[in-house]
This record gives C-alpha cells, structure tokens and sequence, in this order.
C-alpha cells in the first residue's frame, strides 16, 4: 500500500515539476523574441534593413553598397570581410511576422558592443525597442557583460532617447556619430 501511495506522490510531483516547465517555456517563447533561423529569416530582415531611412540609420557608411547584410546573417559576422560568428543575432516576431531585429557581440571578456536595432515602421511608437534593448542588456550581462557600448547617429533623436532612458550615457559625439556606454553599476 505505502508503495503505490509513494508511487502515486511520484508521479504527481513529476507532473507538476513537467507543467512548471511547459510554463516557463509558454512564458519564454510568448515575448516573440527568438533566434535568428538564416535561411528562414534573412529576406525579413534585409526588408527591414530597406524600409524608409533605416539604411542610413543601421549603416555607417549608408551609401556604401558594398555592405551585404546577407554575409552579416549567414556568417554571424560583426566584420563585413572576416567570418567571425562572433554575433548574436535576434528576431521579434509579432503574429508570426518579424518586426523587429538585433544584434550584438562581445568585444572581449566584460565589454560588449549592441551593433543593431530595428523596428519596422508599423510597429513603432509600442515599447518594442524598450523591450529588445532591456532583452539583449540582460543576456549580455548574463553572458558576463559589464559594460555595453553602442553609437548611434547624433540626429537620431529617437535612438539616443531610448538609450538614455535606459540608462545608457553619452561618452561622445562627432560630426557623425554620438557613442554611448553602458555600465552594469549603472542605476537605472
């Protein structure tokens, strides 16, 4: 009798400890926020790489067209003439469409560099970039960042509002950019 009464608290601790996980992998996968699949995603993400001005905005050298966002996706590559796979590359999908993407990478064992950030244009104006940023800061801290760097147009009003609201602050600007840092100590 005890056996099948040990038995029995058995399997309902396990079902329970199985419907726990089904949970927290029902609340991971509701944010949106996936990894990148190349082949599946690559034509979304060039899309959005071309919509309205995000061009001049994502590129540095905006009228290059030699920048191949295919070879950055393929080969997880922040450097456009080394394979590195050193990029970490995410999507968010909304109703299963990709309206949003980001990347980043470390740039040695504390420092970290958030290299993109795109939002397509009709899902703006949501708190989707809030929710990417605060996304990637996370995982880099998890990933053992101490200190994230990024830099942004100095005419990116809006770029460089979402950065200081999240804390980020502005170590410096030129003609053509405004570089910003990030530190784990940081209050936000």
């Amino acid at each position: 009798m005890n056996y099948w009464k040990n038995s029995i608290v058995a399997m309902l601790m396990l079902a329970l400890a199985c419907s726990g996980v089904i949970l927290v992998y029902k609340k991971r996968s509701a944010s949106g926020i996936r990894d990148l699949v190349y082949e599946k995603d690559k034509d979304a993400i060039n899309a959005l790489f071309h919509q309205g001005e995000n061009w001049y905005w994502l590129i540095s050298d905006f009228s290059s067209k030699t920048y191949s966002v295919d070879f950055m996706l393929e080969h997880k590559s922040s450097s456009q003439f080394e394979k590195l796979y050193d990029l970490l590359l995410k999507v968010l999908e909304v109703d299963g469409k990709i309206v949003g993407f980001f990347a980043y990478y470390p740039k040695s064992l504390y420092t970290w560099q958030f290299l993109f950030l795109v939002i397509d244009e009709n899902y703006r104006s949501k708190g989707l970039a809030y929710k990417l940023l605060s996304y990637a800061i996370d995982d880099m801290v998890h990933r053992g960042a101490i200190k994230v760097e990024l830099v942004t147009r100095p005419v990116n009003v809006r770029a460089k509002s979402l950065y200081n609201k999240f804390g980020f602050k502005q170590v410096g600007e030129d003609q053509d950019f405004a570089y910003f840092s990030w530190h784990k100590s940081y209050k936000l």
